[in-house]
C-alpha cells in the first residue's frame, strides 16, 4: 500500500494519509449523505410538486396544420398505436423529473466533494486529525499513568490517565511506551465517553515538528521571529531546556530549537542546544584592540560586551597596538559565563639603549631602578626616564618605545657646587684678586664654584703673588707669603 503525502502552508512535507484512511472518509461521506438530503428536501416530493404546479398549468403550444388532403392522407405511412419516439414524446414530465433531479443529486455530490477537499480532514495543518481526537499539551506528568494537559481545542486544563490498554504512537505511527510522555509534548488524543481515559495517542496528526535557530522572541506579541521565519506562540507555550522551564526571553539566536505546533502556532518549545556566555575583562589595557569570535567579522574590543555563545569550543583573536595578537580557544558551556581576562595578554615589546656622556649612573624608569650597564627590555608605550649621577644636574626625558628598538642620548651636565676659600698674608694691607677680579684685602674668605681659579695678591712695593687653586673641597685655606 502506497502512502500520499500532501504538503502543509509551511511548504513541507507533513502529515502521511495512507489509502485505507482516504477510504473511510469517503464511507463517512456516504454515511453523512441521508443527512445532507433531510436538509435539502425530499427529491421525489420535489418532483411531483414541480410537476403539479408547473406543467400542468404550462399553455402548450399548438402546432399549426394545413388542410389535409386525400391524397396525403394515402401517403402518410400508418404508425402503430402507442408508438413513441417523436420530440414530443422524449420531453414529457417524467424525462424532465429525472434530469431535474439528476442535477440536484450532482450538485449534493460537488458540494459534498467541496466540502471535503477544503474543509474535511485532508489538510495537515487542522487541528483535528479525526473525528473524537484532540490536540492536547502535557503540562505535567503525574503517578499512575494521569497527565495534566491543556486542552487546545476547548481552551482548559484537565487530568486524563493512560491505561495499559492505551495505544500510542510515534509520527511514523510505530507504537512506543507510554513512559516516553514526558513535560512539554504535544499529542492528539483520543478519549473514551467519560472524557478522562486515553484511548488513543500520537506525536503525528496533524502536529508540526521544525528544528530551527536564529530566533528571538517578541513578548509583546507571543513571536518567534528570525531573518526569515516567525512563528506565533500562545500564553499558555511551554519552553523547555533539559526538562526545566524557562522564559522565552532567556533564549537567544544562536540556541537550536524543536517547535511543535498546530497549524500557526507553536505550544511546546525544547531547546536542543542552550547558549552560555562570554564576558572579556581588562578591556582598556590594550590599545585600539580588536576582537573576533571564531570566524564572525571584527569589531573593535571596546564595544565588545557580554556575548551569548552555543555551547562547546570557540575561537577567540584580539589584537592591540600594545599587545602580540592573541588567539585562544575556549570552552563555554551552557548557561555558564566564560570570562576572559586580557590583563594576561603577551605584550608587544621592545629595546631601549641609553648613549650618556658619563658612566656609573643610576637609571630609573617609571620611577623604578633599572640596571643601567645593560639595554632595557620594555612592553611597547611611554616611559619617564631619569638620569643620576653625583656632580651632574639630574637628566629626564619622556621616551615613547613604539618599535623593536629606541636609542636616546643623555647628556648630562655638572652639577654647580661652591667651597670656601680662606685667603692670608704675612703682609697688611694686600689687595685680593681672583680671576682678575678684586674681592678685598687680605685676610679674607669668598665662596667660590668648584673648579680651577687664579687668585693673585698684590701690595705696593711687593712683588706680586699668583696662584691658581683647584676648588674641590667645601674649605680650602691659601696663606700668601709676599
Amino acid at each position: 500500500m502506497k502512502d500520499y503525502h500532501f504538503e502543509n502552508k509551511r511548504d513541507e512535507f507533513d502529515t502521511t494519509i495512507r489509502l485505507d484512511h482516504i477510504n473511510e472518509k469517503l464511507k463517512d461521506l456516504e454515511n453523512e449523505l441521508p443527512s445532507m438530503e433531510d436538509e435539502l428536501g425530499d427529491k421525489d416530493d420535489f418532483l411531483n410538486a414541480f410537476e403539479s404546479e408547473k406543467f400542468d398549468d404550462m399553455p402548450r403550444r399548438q402546432p399549426q396544420r394545413r388542410e389535409e388532403t386525400l391524397e396525403d392522407t394515402r401517403q402518410r405511412p400508418r404508425q402503430p398505436e402507442n408508438a413513441g419516439g417523436g420530440p414530443d414524446d422524449f420531453w414529457n414530465k417524467k424525462t424532465i423529473g429525472l434530469l431535474t433531479g439528476g442535477g440536484v443529486l450532482l450538485m449534493l455530490i460537488v458540494f459534498l466533494l467541496v466540502k471535503v477537499i477544503f474543509f474535511g480532514g485532508f489538510r495537515s495543518d487542522a487541528p483535528v486529525t479525526a473525528e473524537g481526537e484532540w490536540p492536547m499539551l502535557v503540562e505535567s506528568v503525574l503517578a499512575d499513568g494521569e497527565l495534566l494537559v491543556y486542552d487546545i481545542t476547548a481552551g482548559e486544563q484537565k487530568t486524563v490517565t493512560m491505561t495499559a490498554e492505551t495505544i500510542l504512537t510515534d509520527r511514523m505511527e510505530a507504537e512506543i511506551s507510554a513512559d516516553e510522555v514526558a513535560e512539554g509534548d504535544l499529542l492528539v488524543m483520543q478519549l473514551d465517553q467519560t472524557g478522562e481515559v486515553v484511548i488513543q495517542a500520537t506525536y503525528g496528526g496533524g502536529i508540526f515538528r521544525e528544528e530551527v535557530t536564529g530566533l528571538e522572541a517578541d513578548t509583546e506579541k507571543h513571536r518567534l521571529t528570525g531573518e526569515k521565519e516567525k512563528y506565533d506562540y500562545d500564553e499558555r507555550t511551554m519552553f523547555l531546556y533539559d526538562g526545566e522551564s524557562i522564559s522565552p526571553e532567556d533564549l537567544e539566536p544562536c540556541d537550536v530549537l524543536e517547535l511543535s505546533g498546530i497549524q500557526d502556532t507553536v505550544w511546546s518549545v525544547n531547546v536542543l542546544e542552550y547558549h552560555g556566555y562570554i564576558k572579556v575583562d581588562n578591556k582598556t589595557a590594550v590599545k585600539n584592540g580588536t576582537f573576533r569570535l571564531d570566524e564572525e567579522d571584527e569589531q573593535p574590543l571596546d564595544e565588545v560586551e557580554r556575548i551569548a555563545v552555543s555551547e562547546g569550543s570557540h575561537t577567540i583573536t584580539v589584537e592591540g597596538d600594545n599587545i602580540e595578537t592573541r588567539k585562544d580557544t575556549v570552552f563555554v558551556e551552557a548557561g555558564e559565563e566564560y570570562v576572559y581576562d586580557l590583563s594576561k595578554a603577551q605584550e608587544k615589546v621592545g629595546v631601549l639603549v641609553i648613549n650618556a656622556n658619563v658612566t656609573d649612573y643610576k637609571l630609573y624608569i617609571n620611577g623604578a631602578q633599572t640596571d643601567s650597564s645593560v639595554p632595557a627590555v620594555l612592553p611597547l608605550g611611554e616611559y619617564d626616564v631619569v638620569i643620576l649621577k653625583n656632580g651632574y644636574q639630574d637628566w629626564n626625558q619622556k621616551v615613547v618605545l613604539d618599535k623593536d628598538t629606541v636609542s636616546v642620548t643623555a647628556n648630562l651636565e655638572r652639577e654647580v657646587q661652591y667651597g670656601t676659600v680662606v685667603i692670608a698674608s704675612d703682609v697688611e694691607g694686600t689687595v685680593v684678586y681672583v680671576d682678575g677680579q678684586e674681592i678685598g684685602i687680605a685676610p679674607l674668605q669668598t665662596t667660590l664654584t668648584y673648579g680651577e681659579h687664579m687668585i693673585v695678591l698684590r701690595k705696593e712695593g711687593y712683588p706680586d703673588y699668583e696662584h691658581n687653586v683647584s676648588v674641590e673641597t667645601p674649605v680650602l685655606h691659601l696663606n700668601a707669603t709676599m
